[in-house]
């Protein structure tokens, strides 16, 4: 999707609204069988893609770009560049997963073997929240799991591996899902619906917070959250200067 989008750092992000994206969602879900990718962009992803060009090519070759980090939104504006909304993965998930049940589509999540939630405690949990049943697989031996027969009758396909494997893992595997319509990289966001994972208090979401909460929650992701919160930023309000050099 190419019409009102932005960009930073040379990253497409399309400048829609949440009511915008859901129609392009719905649509797409009665339209198929032409297949979509998503991707949901934060600083992390951007800065990697930045410095990726293979994953920067792969990313700008998505079917829609959603804004999914406060701090990408916070920079777009001060390059007076306005997004029309935030779009989180979690809120993502969950609006994907009530038109599923709405539709009756077929819901699978294909889940890191190193994931902090098991394929089990994923489909058990949107189960549960959503009442319908879903499949959710674990990636482990890349030869046989394309032979599960729950990958061929998948119509949406969730993927989290985190940022940058989740989306070269679709994008270099996207037609063996035969019958999928979407494919989206969702990082962490299945991990608040098992319970593993708590989101920030909705005073800290609205401030951009939200790293320090994760923070406290793993503190391992420390390196990765100074590259977003530090290491992005910088990138970003030097660029100008260091093109007109």
């Amino acid at each position: 999707m190419e019409k009102n989008a932005l960009k930073i750092l040379g990253i497409r992000i399309d400048n829609l609204s949440k009511s915008e994206v859901n129609n392009w969602i719905e649509n797409v879900c009665d339209d198929w069988p032409y297949q979509k990718f998503i991707t949901t962009l934060n600083p992390e992803i951007v800065l990697n893609a930045h410095r990726d060009k293979k994953y920067r090519e792969i990313i700008n070759k998505a079917d829609l770009n959603i804004c999914d980090g406060f701090g990408l939104k916070a920079l777009l504006r001060i390059k007076s560049k306005k997004i029309k909304s935030r779009y989180t993965g979690v809120e993502l998930v969950d609006y994907t997963l009530r038109l599923a049940k709405e539709k009756n589509i077929n819901v699978l999540s294909v889940v890191w073997e190193k994931s902090l939630s098991s394929s089990q405690e994923i489909k058990e949990a949107i189960e549960e929240k959503y009442g319908f049943q879903t499949q959710a697989v674990q990636f482990q031996n890349p030869k046989d799991f394309f032979e599960d027969k729950n990958l061929k009758e998948a119509e949406i396909v969730f993927v989290n591996f985190g940022a940058p494997w989740q989306e070269k893992f679709i994008f270099e595997n996207r037609r063996k899902f035969p019958k999928a319509k979407i494919l989206v990289g969702i990082g962490g966001a299945l991990d608040f619906l098992t319970g593993k994972m708590r989101r920030a208090p909705r005073w800290m979401q609205k401030v951009g917070l939200e790293w320090f909460w994760r923070l406290l929650q793993e503190p391992k992701r420390i390196r990765r959250i100074i590259n977003a919160v530090l290491v992005f930023p910088w990138i970003v309000l030097t660029s100008d200067k260091r093109q007109k050099k």
